[in-house]
């Protein structure tokens, strides 16, 4: 007999992903997500990591724009080209320091890095070591985005909106880039804010597995089931 099992892997599902990206905006955050711990040592007001023991997994959620400061480096990215000038931020400066120290005190875990509007922008720049990086209705002016990258938007943002033509580029080198990559929700209040909120992932399946590593059948050793 041929037993089909299925691995522990990367990705997060949908309802995961939610609770993580609105626990970035809260503070203080909770202590407990979806089974991750808060590293109460290494979060702050930008960013938060969470980790599960059994799993080896980190999260490390990025906060979006929240503040006055906050629109001042959307301004820097938004009137500059490229990233050199966003890189100069403080706040771009917070989240490396952030990321960096959760890999390593987690060294060899896997990670999951995730971030909304402004925070998909520091996902983007600082998440190249995790499994999956993963962004809601990221800012984005034209970066080429890696294999690892998962984009979600609403067809009705107007700050992510310039990352449509990424999922063209992107799809030149990795085929399935922009059929697993790039998930599209539809536009169904027409209001810009509300489109642009954490709230449009209450549109997709919760269950939905999001990143690579989801799981997928592995033969076994005949007659044995592996946990």
């Amino acid at each position: 007999m041929v037993v089909y099992i299925n691995m522990k892997g990367g990705s997060l599902k949908v309802k995961e992903l939610k609770a993580f990206l609105e626990s970035s905006y809260m503070q203080p955050a909770p202590d407990e997500v979806m089974g991750y711990k808060l590293d109460s040592e290494l979060s702050n007001l930008y960013g938060k990591v969470y980790y599960n023991e059994s799993l080896k997994k980190v999260v490390v959620a990025h906060r979006g724009t929240s503040e006055v400061l906050d629109w001042t480096n959307n301004a820097w990215y938004a009137a500059l080209p490229g990233t050199i000038a966003y890189k100069m931020t403080d706040r771009y400066k917070s989240g490396y320091r952030l990321q960096e120290a959760a890999h390593k005190k987690y060294k060899d875990w896997q990670f999951e890095t995730v971030g909304h509007s402004q925070a998909g922008l520091l996902a983007h720049l600082l998440g190249t070591k995790s499994k999956n990086t993963i962004m809601l209705n990221p800012a984005y002016k034209n970066e080429r985005l890696g294999s690892n990258e998962y984009i979600i938007r609403s067809s009705g943002d107007l700050v992510s909106q310039l990352s449509v033509g990424q999922k063209l580029k992107n799809s030149l080198l990795y085929p399935s880039w922009s059929k697993n990559h790039y998930i599209t929700i539809e536009n169904k209040t027409g209001n810009p804010l509300t489109e642009h909120a954490i709230t449009i992932l209450d549109r997709l399946d919760p269950e939905r597995s999001i990143g690579r590593g989801a799981g997928r059948p592995k033969r076994a050793l005949k007659g044995y089931i592996i946990h």
